[in-house]
């Protein structure tokens, strides 16, 4: 029985490891190129200052480099391949910057995976939404927003308790200074 379980296992990993990665759009691979070199950014992920980017025309490939003061942080590779019935398969991968003045983005983004997701979940309903002809759809990211705002919460914690931290001294240094001031008879 267990022998029988494994086989089945291994088949099914097989099957699985066999499907082309990415998604199947029914626009020829040419037509695809062209959407996507005019495609920028995904809407509202980067908040309200989207950052710099440039978008490069690599053959089989479209890549979004992602700067912030000019120095890339990192670069959507979107990869097309030819499929029958004149469609383009579109796999999408982020990779971040290893050095720069925002230090090893790559290593950041492996160690929040929920942050990579969200924007790997981003660009591809980007991707999607260019190829489709369809508007973008906010709603698609919920999910992944969700979950990177709770991995990032500790920090976003960190980060309100620093700058409270910094207020409450800022406040006992004007107090101190008002009491010295007016015991030094200075208004």
């Amino acid at each position: 029985m267990r022998r029988k379980l494994l086989a089945i296992a291994a088949v099914i990993l097989l099957a699985a490891c066999a499907q082309p990665k990415g998604a199947l759009y029914k626009v020829p691979i040419a037509e695809a190129r062209q959407t996507l070199l005019a495609t920028g950014l995904p809407p509202l992920v980067f908040g309200s200052d989207e950052p710099m980017w440039e978008v490069q025309d690599a053959g089989s490939d479209v890549i979004w480099i992602v700067k912030r003061d000019r120095a890339e942080l990192f670069r959507y590779i979107a990869h097309l391949s030819e499929e029958e019935g004149g469609a383009t398969r579109v796999s999408v991968e982020l990779k971040g910057a290893e050095s720069g003045p925002a230090g090893n983005v790559a290593q950041r983004l492996a160690e929040k995976p929920e942050i990579r997701d969200m924007y790997l979940v981003a660009i591809k309903e980007q991707v999607a939404a260019a190829l489709e002809r369809r508007p973008f759809e906010m709603a698609r990211l919920y999910p992944a927003l969700t979950k990177a705002s709770l991995a990032s919460i500790g920090s976003l914690q960190a980060s309100a308790d620093a700058a409270a931290a910094a207020s409450e001294a800022q406040d006992r240094a004007n107090i101190e200074k008002a009491y010295a001031d007016e015991a030094a008879g200075r208004r």
